[in-house]
């Protein structure tokens, strides 16, 4: 899949950052890997390296089997997600449902009452902005690149994202745009009167622990669902524990029951990409993805010869939580890599080709 490059690459400009430290205090219990994994795991871990890889944390069951760092990083160290911040967006989304809050297939324009009187933009539902096949049309300066390398140039992103036109037929199409995501916050926004982030935060994120060092906001105070999250490996590794075990975080249960598959329904435009996270899934011929990264050219989309059931979380520079059911695995990494990356390749190394 490589870097994802069409996540954010940006030019050589001040990045906003939110760097204070997040002193580890993960709840996993340290255990050493067969010789025969360790072997598959070094070799994953010299791949990750070698590709400005910054940190590699693995756990299996309720194991920590693995934690490296490398390149000047610390266990400590914060990181962005970029675009792997996306995926949280399919927690929100499944804890509206658990509370009677939301489904998943109704129209957006159920909440956002200007968009009933627009025959475009009627008949989109939640789930097309989760599985970015809204047709709304993104504008990439306003909605991803402003605010990180240079000045806010659009005060309220919410408004701004909902007031885009539709330009495709909404389902018809796939788009990996931020204006998606960005609406679907506008429309949560709405339902819950004040910040969906703080209210993720008092349901899911509090519950498992999970701390962030900083999530960007725009400057009337939207949390940016399409990117945003800073936090480190092992923060990360919660959330994608909670995704493996189906919503239950140490015996308690957190999302409901269902949750990993609703965010591994992919769409018919693109099979691969579930709600807010990528697939191992084949797609449709026609379906060009080159312009984001570095696919398989048949078969399964993320690694041809990979587990089916996979999950990944993923933004640019490397930044991956493969969650892996069949291995009964979640593997982390925070990277700062700018090229080479791919995805297959360290999956192969780590579960052997």
């Amino acid at each position: 899949m490589g870097p994802l490059v069409l996540a954010l690459t940006f030019a050589c400009r001040t990045l906003e950052s939110f760097d204070t430290s997040i002193p580890p205090d993960h709840p996993w219990e340290t255990a050493e890997p067969a010789a025969d994994q360790a072997e598959r795991l070094d070799a994953a871990q010299a791949y990750h390296a070698d590709h400005d890889g910054l940190a590699m944390l693995v756990v299996q069951g309720d194991e920590l089997i693995y934690e490296t760092y490398a390149n000047g990083h610390s266990d400590e160290t914060p990181g962005p997600l970029w675009s792997g911040t996306k995926t949280f967006a399919c927690a929100l989304a499944m804890l509206g449902t658990d509370q009677g809050l939301l489904e998943v297939d109704e129209l957006a324009a159920d909440t956002l009452t200007t968009w009933a009187d627009d025959p475009d933009k009627a008949t989109i539902t939640l789930r097309h902005l989760l599985q970015l096949t809204s047709g709304l049309e993104e504008n990439w300066r306003k909605l991803s690149l402003d605010g990180w390398y240079e000045e806010q140039r659009v005060d309220d992103k919410y408004t701004f994202a909902i007031d885009q036109p539709v330009v495709t037929t909404p389902g018809s199409t796939y788009e990996y745009a931020a204006v998606h995501l960005t609406a679907f916050g506008a429309v949560m926004e709405e339902k819950l009167g004040g910040s969906p982030l703080e209210w993720l935060e008092q349901h899911v994120l509090d519950p498992i622990g999970f701390r962030y060092s900083g999530w960007a906001h725009d400057p009337d105070g939207n949390p940016a669902w399409p990117y945003g999250a800073w936090t480190t490996g092992a923060e990360w590794m919660r959330f994608g524990v909670l995704l493996r075990d189906d919503g239950v975080w140490e015996g308690t249960r957190v999302l409901p029951e269902g949750t990993l598959d609703a965010c591994r329904t992919g769409s018919t435009p693109n099979p691969a990409y579930g709600l807010a996270a990528w697939l191992n899934q084949p797609v449709p011929e026609d379906l060009d993805l080159s312009d984001i990264g570095d696919f398989e050219e048949s078969g399964p989309l993320i690694w041809a010869d990979g587990p089916t059931d996979m999950l990944v979380a993923a933004g640019a520079r490397g930044q991956r939580a493969y969650v892996l059911p069949s291995e009964d695995m979640v593997v982390v990494l925070l990277s700062d890599n700018r090229k080479g990356f791919v995805d297959r390749e360290f999956l192969e190394a780590l579960l052997g080709g």
